[in-house]
This record gives C-alpha cells, structure tokens and sequence, in this order.
C-alpha cells in the first residue's frame, strides 16, 4: 500500500526579485526553466528541475515572487513575506486525499486540497497545461504543504535537468528547531518512516529524500550558521548532491560567486543563498 507521503518533492523559496534570483542561480551554474507568471494568483516563479528519486515525483528549488499583492490567495500571503528564504516544504502524493487524512491526523488544520490546471509558456507559440492536486500552505511549526501531479513529466525535460554544475538533486532539506526529536515525530508518521536521533539532530526520510532537524547551537558549531537567523524552528537551507565539487567550484567562481569548501563539501552562507545555506557534497544524503 502506498505511503501517504510519497516524498519530499520541492522547496518553496520566497524571494524579494525574481530575476535578481533567477540571475544568481545562473550564476551558480544551473540551469532554471522559463519564467511562468501565474497572473490570477499574483505570483512567478522560476524552476531550478533537477532528477528525480522517487518516481512519480519531481526534485526542484522554485524561486517564487510576488508580482501582485492584491490577488495573493490567503494561504499564499502569509508565506510570501518577510526575509528571503525556504518558506514551505512540498510533499509529494500518490493520492492527495489519503496525505490529507494523514496531516490532519497529525493535528493541523489543512484546507482540503484543490485542483489545479494553467498554462506554463514554455517557448515562443509553446504551451504546456501542468495539472495537480495541492493542499495550500496551512500554520505549521515548519511550514508544509503537498501537491500530487498529473503530468509530473512536463517538469522533466531533458535539457532542464543539465546543470553546469553537474549538480543532481536535492538530498537533504535542513532545519533547526528547540527539540527537534519532537518536531519530527509529526513528520515520521505522516511519512509512515522511522524516525533517526543522532547525537545533537534527527532525521527521517521520506522517498530518498532526507529531512534533517538540528538544534540552532548544534547548527552554530557545525556550519557557523548565526543561532539569532537561525530561529527557534524554521528552515536552514539544504545538501545538493553534485557530480564534481571541482566543476561546481569553477562554475561558483566564473560566477563570481563566495563560497567556502571545506574537503567534501562546499557551501554557500545564507547571505549569499537567499537566506538559505547551501550545501553541495559528491555523496548523497547529509
């Protein structure tokens, strides 16, 4: 029987301008998809598609903005503001309805999901329909929401998921909470995962997708992440498998783009990463 969490699909980032942030993710080496403008919700977006591990399900960064105020969907509003960051982890569903028995078990007062089905210009005289189920942001300690897709191929075009900087796909979504043992347990069994204490943070998977909660001073000695940006509960950044360190870091550098590396892994300070600190390693995982 499936799992009604099916994985950990995409990161929401909230950002203040979208080009600006589109120009930097290009900058890093990736490859991003063609701006969509989501005019009824007052929203764009750019989509930075890398491979999948789950199938059925996609494995992207969306860098969205606000193009209008005055058209953002309640749920939306509250998300799309304040600093630049990840401000919603969206699961993947096989069945939407089954993931949202499953969150409200869990206690969170989700609105029913609702479908979905718009037209992405792709190209000159090119159009695609993106169809999909989605359960809107709801309050969350550390914001969520779950989509399932009808055509999850439209976001797999080949040349999208080529990236300069040979980079895969996301393997680790990091956040900081005060206990975070107590945050994942909701997150383990909406996933129907075991749930993994490790010293200092936890983590649980979900698809091969790992989520990893670490207290803000274990954050603080392990990546140097200032504890005061960091917050109580609330998202950190994430871990980017990567073909080569060595081609990202020449993509990083043609970019002009600071960085640290640190032997296997290189990283990239919230600063500089929208708000998020980014972290690209050769292995999976965190």
């Amino acid at each position: 029987m499936p799992k009604p969490i099916g994985a950990i699909d995409h990161l929401l980032t909230y950002v203040h301008e979208l080009e600006g942030a589109a120009s930097l993710f290009r900058r890093m080496g990736f490859t991003l998809s063609p701006v969509s403008h989501i005019a009824p919700m007052g929203i764009s977006n750019h989509l930075v598609l890398m491979t999948p591990v789950a199938n059925g399900f996609a494995n992207f960064i969306e860098l969205m903005a606000v193009q209008d105020q005055t058209k953002l969907p309640a749920p939306m509003a509250k998300i799309l503001s304040g600093p630049q960051a990840v401000k919603s982890m969206v699961l993947g569903a096989a069945d939407i309805n089954t993931a949202h028995a499953a969150i409200l078990k869990q206690g969170f007062e989700a609105s029913p999901p609702v479908h979905v089905k718009r037209e992405w210009i792709i190209g000159p005289s090119e159009s695609v329909f993106p169809e999909f189920d989605v359960i809107l942001p709801f309050p969350a300690p550390l914001p969520f929401n779950c989509c399932r897709y009808f055509n999850v191929d439209l976001y797999l075009r080949p040349e999208w998921l080529v990236h300069a900087n040979t980079a895969k796909g996301i393997r680790a979504v990091l956040a900081v909470a005060k206990e975070p043992v107590a945050l994942l347990k909701t997150f383990a069994a909406m996933f129907d995962e075991p749930l993994t204490e490790d010293g200092d943070r936890a983590h649980v998977v979900s698809g091969g997708i790992e989520l990893v909660v670490l207290s803000s001073d274990a954050a603080w000695k392990k990546f140097g992440v200032d504890r005061k940006s960091a917050g109580e509960v609330g998202y950190l950044g994430y871990v980017i498998e990567v073909e080569s360190l060595d081609a990202l870091q020449s993509s990083l550098s043609a970019g002009g783009i600071a960085y640290r590396r640190d032997g296997a892994s290189i990283y990239i300070d919230p600063a500089v990463g929208l708000g998020n600190l980014m972290i690209f390693r050769e292995k999976s995982g965190f």
